[in-house]
């Protein structure tokens, strides 16, 4: 994997995830420092965007 994004291979342990940024020249995220236990993962779901159809509060 280089520093600008592009890989070919990447394999996420079981209870991890892999994370991107949205703006992919610039974030930092697991392409940089690596997947996430799921564990480690804090928030609290208040609404849905996708599906369209399922859109709103949760």
């Amino acid at each position: 994997m280089s520093l600008g994004g592009e890989f070919d291979d990447i394999v996420v342990p079981d209870n991890c995830v892999f994370v991107l940024g949205d703006n992919r020249s610039a974030s930092i995220d697991s392409r940089k420092f690596g997947c996430i236990p799921v564990s480690k993962i804090e928030g609290k779901v208040v609404a849905r965007w996708w599906p369209m159809k399922k859109l709103g509060a949760v």
